[in-house]
Order: C-alpha cells, then sequence, then structure tokens
C-alpha cells in the first residue's frame, strides 16, 4: 500500500488556503482517507486486487485497440495468410458476416509486435539500405499482402512466424508453405526475381537456439493452387453456399470471430 500526504482546503474570503495535517493521509489504491496513530497505519486497503484488475482491464483494452488500428486488422481483402487455412472462416469474411465472437488476440498482438520490433533490428543489416525491402505491401490481379523481408542480392523472400516452441514440430505447416509462395508470387509479379522462399519461426516462450527456418525454392504452381483455393471460396460466396466447417469447438470458440455456436448467422465449428 502506497500512502500520501492529505493537504486540506480551507476556504476563507474567496482565497483557497491549504494547510497540511501530518496525521491525516490518503491511499493511493482506493483514495481513502486515513490517520496515523502511534507511528501505524490504521488502513487496510481492500481495494487493491480490484485496482489490480482495472489495470489489467486498461492493458487489455489498450493493446487491442492499438492492434484495431493495424492494417491488418482494419483488412476487408483476402491476404496470403488466410489463404489455404479454414474455407469457412475466409467465406463469412467475404460475405460481410458480423463478428460474433469475442476471441482471444494476445499471441496475435504480441507477434505483431515480435514482427515489428524484429523489423526494426534487422535494418542495421542493410547498412546502404539497398537491399532489403522490409515490411513492404504488394498488390497483383486482386491479391495484396505484406512482405516481411525481401533479399534482393539473394532474390529471397523471407516471412516471420511466432509460435510456441511446444507447436514448433507443426512448423511448417502446408498452408504456411503456401503463403509464402503467394509471397513469392506477388513479388515476381511485381517485377522482383525470386529465386527461393524461407519461412522463419519465432517461439515467444524459447530461445535463440529455438529460432527455426525453413527454406524451399520458389515454385509459382503452388501459389496458382492458393489463388485456386480463393477462386472457389469466392464462388461459394456468390452462391451463398457457405463451406463446410473444418475446426474443432476447441479451437473455434476461443480464436474464431465467426463461432456461433446456433449455426444461424456464423460457424458452428465441427461438433464432436
Amino acid at each position: 500500500m502506497r500512502i500520501r500526504f492529505n493537504f486540506l482546503g480551507l476556504r476563507a474570503e474567496g482565497e483557497l488556503k491549504v494547510f497540511f495535517d501530518p496525521n491525516r493521509y490518503h491511499c493511493d489504491w482506493c483514495w481513502r482517507g486515513f490517520v496515523r496513530k502511534n507511528s501505524f497505519w490504521n488502513h487496510n486497503c481492500e481495494e487493491s486486487d480490484g485496482h489490480l484488475m482495472d489495470i489489467q482491464k486498461m492493458l487489455s483494452g489498450a493493446l487491442t485497440a492499438h492492434d484495431n488500428q493495424k492494417d491488418r486488422s482494419l483488412q476487408v481483402e483476402i491476404g496470403p495468410s488466410q489463404i489455404g487455412d479454414c474455407r469457412r472462416r475466409v467465406y463469412h469474411q467475404i460475405i460481410g458476416t458480423p463478428k460474433l465472437n469475442q476471441t482471444e488476440s494476445l499471441a496475435a498482438i504480441l507477434g505483431t509486435f515480435i514482427h515489428a520490433g524484429v523489423a526494426e533490428a534487422i535494418k542495421r543489416e542493410d547498412p546502404f539500405k539497398d537491399n532489403f525491402l522490409i515490411e513492404q505491401e504488394f498488390e497483383f490481379d486482386g491479391l495484396k499482402g505484406h512482405c516481411d523481408l525481401y533479399i534482393k542480392d539473394e532474390r529471397h523472400v523471407v516471412d516471420w512466424k511466432t509460435t510456441k516452441v511446444k507447436s514448433l514440430r507443426f512448423f511448417p505447416s502446408e498452408q504456411q508453405k503456401m503463403q509464402v509462395q503467394l509471397y513469392g508470387w506477388l513479388l515476381s509479379n511485381n517485377g522482383y526475381e525470386v529465386d527461393k522462399v524461407s519461412l522463419v519461426a519465432i517461439a515467444r516462450d524459447g530461445a535463440f537456439s529455438d529460432i527455426k527456418v525453413h527454406t524451399e525454392a520458389f515454385d509459382p504452381e503452388i501459389a496458382q493452387r492458393g489463388l485456386q483455393w480463393l477462386a472457389e471460396v469466392k464462388q461459394n460466396a456468390i452462391e451463398l453456399l457457405p463451406p463446410a466447417p473444418e475446426k474443432y469447438v476447441q479451437f473455434c470458440a476461443p480464436y474464431c470471430s465467426y463461432y456461433d455456436p446456433t449455426g444461424a448467422t456464423g460457424c458452428p465449428s465441427i461438433q464432436r
């Protein structure tokens, strides 16, 4: 419990005169006044936990509001990071289904901060600022995406992925491979040569030794499969034929904005 001297005001003849009472204090947690007796504090603040909960809400709200203003949070178009993942979720995004479910977003927010930190840190590896393209946006034939890093002299596209140590055994997924190939496709259609693409997994709870790198040759055919996937989902949206749910409720309930247990508006998920 923190304490602070309490100054009392006395109004007299139109002026505010302030004087100090050495035995009266107030609590910074709950702002209650209390009196010192025999050099002991006679105030046991029961509001401290409540105040800490307010800080938690303040931080959660600030992080969420900050993230909601990011380009990717405001993005309406379907980008490479969504292609090849869940058809039903992309379908709902295309047709403009209201976001019905309050999701857990801290991991994604931390991922955004890590991306921003990495983008700033790697600038020193390009001292003449002529070899790296960092966090650049590219668009071609209706597809728009942000490329984390393109190294010109290596003709190399790099995409950072944040995860947990226990999830590294699943890295990289087929969807992640398709995503980075789509970034290569975007750059190749914007005048940049691409020979190889890499996915780099950074574990939020790991060490430098846990960083995993997957590199493969650029393959436009994989990108074309992703584009075909998106075209099929768009056709579903035109015909208002929702694809079948692809993920279980254990994932959808905490992480999908379109999760709707009734299935009336959103997606009910796969029920066990």
